[in-house]
């Protein structure tokens, strides 16, 4: 059976050209994401602050240690916004969730990663993550009040992306007619600190891993997704991380995100399955692909759960982590046997 190769290709500079999305798979950043001057409507052009309404996104990252697993996300819906910040206990097993929900209007999300600022800054509640591609960086400083049960939580990180030497992937794909979604992703090393309750925590270059997760898109009224993401150091290829999604993009055989990285180095993957009991989220989930280049399961530890049912939005998401087993086969690279590697799934569902 052949295996479909999409093409890495040379990046365009600007994600929308004449109205229109140039499509592909990119390992080089845009100099400009401009959904907004995408033709969404094909014959009859809409206003500007209608595709705005309609566009989707959000910044998140993963900043993990031997010791928490900390995700972060600044996301903007139009309907609605949040800012999230959750502190995984590897140890302990413990969760610390805080969000802070808002007017869209609080959250501020970028049109370029070269040098820009996303943020909310709101009384108790402050995250700002720098985007400094130019200098070959990500720095996110975050700092919460202590609210109910949950401790006063603060952290200053940087997460590095050296773009003469890393591979990140960069995607366009296809959602709808004249409709697509961009994506950033990147698995990098990181350092920094975490100061929860008053002790610090180091996250030390050498063991510490981040994810960059960037996003924009023009999603259907119903958004949905199956989502998975791990990393960290093998013996053999350094840093290791993975990326595989089942969503709603268009023929996933030609257009998707699944990758593995190997010591910043990226390597494609072909379109994958999800299988897993909704009704057991505990039991083991399954990701495998036709050509057995991947095969993995994918053992829950603890479930993040965020359920909304309101007037305008209806979101049932659930986020476990836990450890991924099983093997990855790039195109052209030996076999990558995964041995309890550390990281989450998503299973998610959001109406609006």
């Amino acid at each position: 059976m052949s295996i479909p190769l999409r093409p890495i290709l040379p990046n365009p500079g600007r994600l929308v050209s004449n109205g229109r999305f140039n499509l592909g798979t990119f390992k080089e950043e845009f100099t400009e994401i401009n959904p907004l001057d995408a033709d969404i409507a094909g014959f009859f052009p809409y206003p500007r602050a209608f595709r705005n309404f309609r566009l989707k996104e959000w910044q998140h990252f993963a900043l993990v240690n031997e010791d928490y697993y900390i995700s972060l996300a600044l996301f903007n819906a139009k309907t609605m916004a949040l800012a999230q910040v959750c502190l995984y206990d590897r140890q302990s097993g413990n969760i610390h969730f805080y969000e802070k929900k808002t007017l869209p209007k609080n959250i501020s999300l970028p049109g370029t990663l070269w040098n820009s600022r996303a943020f909310i800054d709101r009384k108790g509640f402050n995250v700002t993550i720098h985007n400094e591609l130019a200098e070959g960086r990500h720095t996110i400083h975050f700092k919460i009040d202590a609210v109910k049960a949950l401790p006063p939580v603060e952290g200053s990180f940087t997460c590095f992306e050296d773009m003469r030497v890393s591979e990140p992937i960069v995607v366009c794909l296809p959602l709808k007619k004249n409709r697509a979604m961009y994506s950033h992703k990147f698995v990098c090393p990181i350092e920094g600190e975490l100061i929860i309750s008053g002790k610090p925590v180091i996250f030390s270059r050498k063991n510490s891993y981040g994810l960059v997760d960037i996003h924009k898109g023009y999603y259907p009224f119903v958004m949905k997704w199956h989502w998975a993401t791990a990393g960290g150091f093998d013996s053999h290829h350094g840093l290791v991380g993975l990326n595989l999604t089942d969503n709603q993009v268009r023929d996933q055989n030609a257009y998707n995100e699944n990758c593995v990285w190997l010591n910043g180095k990226l390597h494609l993957l072909p379109k994958v399955r999800f299988t897993f009991l909704k009704e057991d989220l505990y039991k083991p989930w399954h990701i495998q692909d036709q050509y057995g280049m991947v095969d993995l399961t994918f053992t829950p530890e603890v479930i993040r759960t965020v359920d909304i049912n309101a007037i305008v939005v209806k979101t049932k998401y659930r986020g476990p982590f836990g450890s991924f087993s099983g093997h990855i086969k790039p195109a052209g690279q030996e076999n990558l046997s995964v041995d309890r590697l550390f990281g989450m799934c998503e299973d998610f569902f959001l109406q609006t």
